[in-house]
C-alpha cells in the first residue's frame, strides 16, 4: 500500500518506507504537524510496517496477524505512552514503566515500538526521564513521538529524533479522496472545505451527522458574537472555560479496553475555537474584497453583512483575538480570564466604528 492508507501524506510515507526498505530506520522519530492530519495514524502504520509479515516492499499489509493486532492496540510489542484518564500530563512514573517494558526483548514481533502521543503532554520531569531512553535506546526498539506543539518539547529531545512533518491537504485533493470513499462530489467538497484540509476532521464529519449539525450550530454562534451584550459574553466565557476542563470521556471506557491515544486536553474547546477562527478568517477575507474562497461559503450572505460593518483592521484584530486565546490556553493561562479577554475584544454591534 503505497500511501499506507493516509490521505495526502505521501512525502512522509515515502521517507519512512525508503528507510525501512534500506534497513536504515532511525531509532527515534518526531511526527509533527497540525491536529487531525494523520500523525497518529502514521505512527501506527510505522509500527505495523516494522512488524508486518509481508515482504518489505509490501509493508504494511494491514491484513496479517501482526498488523491486525497493532491496529487494535493489542500487540505485546506496541507500547503507548499517553495521558491517563483523570490527568492532564504524562508523568515520570509512566516513563519509568515504559523504560522497564522496553528493556525486555520483543515478544511477538521484530521490534518493540513505543508511541508517545501526545508527546508535548509530557511534563518536564517526564521529558528529562525520557531523554535517557532516547540517548541509550534498547536494542530492537523504535520510538515514535507525535505532537502538534513541537516547541513544547525540550530541544535535546527534538535533536535526537528524525523529524517528519505532516501538513494540511489541499481542499480539492481531500475532496477527491472523500468522493472516492463514496461521498457525493458536493458533500465531499463541503466537508473538505469545513475541515480546512485536515483528513481526520473530514472523516469524522462524514461519519457523524450529529457532529455536522453541531458544527453548523457553532458557526451560527460565531456569527452572533457581535450581537452578544456584555453580560452574555462574560457568561459565555465561563461556559467555555468549563468546556475546556470537561472530561474527555475515556473514564467511561471498560477497564479491559485497549489503550488509545488521549485527545488534546480541552479538545472540545479547541474544536469550538477552530470553527470560530474559520468564521473570523472568512469575515476578514470578505472585508478585503469579493472573490476569495471562504470556509463557510454556505453562510456567505451573513459573512458579507458582518464584513460590511467592519474595516479590515478591526476584522484582523478579531481574528487575532481568537488566535491569541489559543496561545494563552496552551501556556496554561487561567481559561476563564483568557476567554473573557477574547470575547471582550470582539466587535460589538452598534458601537462606533464597529459592526453596524
Amino acid at each position: 500500500m503505497s500511501d499506507w492508507g493516509l490521505i495526502g501524506q505521501e512525502r512522509a510515507v515515502r521517507a519512512l518506507s525508503a528507510a525501512l526498505r534500506q534497513g536504515r530506520l532511525p531509532h527515534a522519530h518526531l511526527l509533527v504537524g497540525p491536529a487531525h492530519v494523520g500523525k497518529g495514524t502514521l505512527a501506527l502504520r510505522l509500527a505495523q510496517a516494522i512488524n508486518c509479515l509481508a515482504p518489505v516492499d509490501e509493508r504494511p499489509c494491514l491484513a496479517c496477524r501482526q498488523c491486525r493486532r497493532i491496529e487494535s492496540f493489542l500487540h505485546a510489542d506496541l507500547h503507548l505512552l499517553t495521558v491517563e484518564p483523570g490527568h492532564r500530563e504524562v508523568r515520570i512514573a509512566q516513563v519509568r514503566e515504559l523504560e522497564r517494558a522496553l528493556s525486555l526483548k520483543p515478544f511477538e514481533g521484530r521490534a518493540r515500538v513505543a508511541i508517545v502521543d501526545p508527546a508535548d503532554a509530557m511534563n518536564l520531569e517526564a521529558q528529562n526521564a525520557f531523554l535517557k531512553t532516547l540517548e541509550e535506546p534498547p536494542p530492537d526498539t523504535v520510538l515514535v513521538l507525535v505532537t502538534c506543539r513541537e516547541t513544547a518539547l525540550l530541544p535535546t529531545i527534538r535533536s535526537r529524533c528524525r523529524r517528519i512533518a505532516l501538513g494540511a491537504v489541499p481542499v480539492a485533493r481531500l475532496a477527491a479522496a472523500l468522493a472516492a470513499r463514496g461521498l457525493s462530489p458536493e458533500e465531499a467538497e463541503r466537508l473538505a472545505r469545513w475541515s480546512e484540509g485536515r483528513p481526520g476532521v473530514a472523516l469524522s464529519l462524514a461519519a457523524d451527522p450529529e457532529l455536522r449539525q453541531r458544527r453548523e450550530a457553532e458557526v451560527e454562534r460565531a456569527l452572533s458574537l457581535p450581537s452578544l451584550p456584555l453580560p452574555r459574553r462574560l457568561a459565555l466565557a465561563d461556559e467555555l472555560a468549563q468546556l475546556f476542563t470537561a472530561p474527555d470521556g475515556r473514564d467511561r471506557q471498560a477497564e479491559d479496553a485497549p489503550p488509545v491515544p488521549a485527545p488534546r486536553f480541552g479538545e472540545r474547546l479547541w474544536w469550538v475555537l477552530d470553527i470560530w477562527q474559520s468564521v473570523w478568517r472568512d469575515i476578514l477575507l470578505a472585508c478585503a474584497g469579493p472573490g476569495a474562497p471562504i470556509v463557510n461559503a454556505e453562510r456567505g450572505a451573513e459573512i458579507e453583512r458582518l464584513a460590511a460593518g467592519l474595516d479590515t483592521g478591526r476584522a484582523a484584530e478579531a481574528l487575532l483575538a481568537v488566535w491569541r486565546v489559543r496561545r494563552y490556553l496552551e501556556d496554561n493561562v487561567n481559561p476563564r480570564l483568557a476567554l473573557e479577554e477574547m470575547l471582550l475584544s470582539l466587535p460589538e454591534a452598534g458601537s462606533p466604528g464597529r459592526v453596524a
